[in-house]
């Protein structure tokens, strides 16, 4: 009786670990960033175009942790869900004025941005 109940715990434990594990990594298979010469585009399984943010629409971009972003409406386009600090782009002249995105540096994927705009 308890080495059947100690086998269920292992096994539904196993199995919470496999779900989470599939479900952090879901979200890399289902959106990816490309960062273009006059956009950033969103891809939605790595080969359809789904989101466009052109650099000429950008007011201002920053690092911004997810709790002062979760709740505000926008564009959230997520690779890492757990991610603590997220890429906040603020636009104009759009629907929704916010765009959120969760690269694996944000700051390095800022300053990639910046320079591209420049240029």
């Amino acid at each position: 009786m308890i080495l059947e109940r100690t086998l269920w715990l292992a096994a539904t434990i196993a199995v919470m670990l496999l779900a989470a594990f599939a479900f952090f990594y879901l979200f890399r298979l289902i959106f990816s960033y490309e960062i273009r010469d006059r956009d950033i585009l969103v891809r939605l399984f790595h080969f359809l175009p789904l989101y466009k943010v052109p650099y000429n629409k950008i007011v201002a971009m920053r690092v911004a942790p997810v709790w002062e972003v979760a709740l505000v409406p926008g564009m959230h386009l997520p690779t890492r869900p757990l991610a603590t600090r997220r890429v906040a782009i603020e636009m104009k002249d759009r629907w929704f004025i916010f765009a959120f995105f969760t690269p694996d540096d944000p700051d390095a994927f800022i300053a990639e941005v910046k320079s591209r705009m420049t240029t």
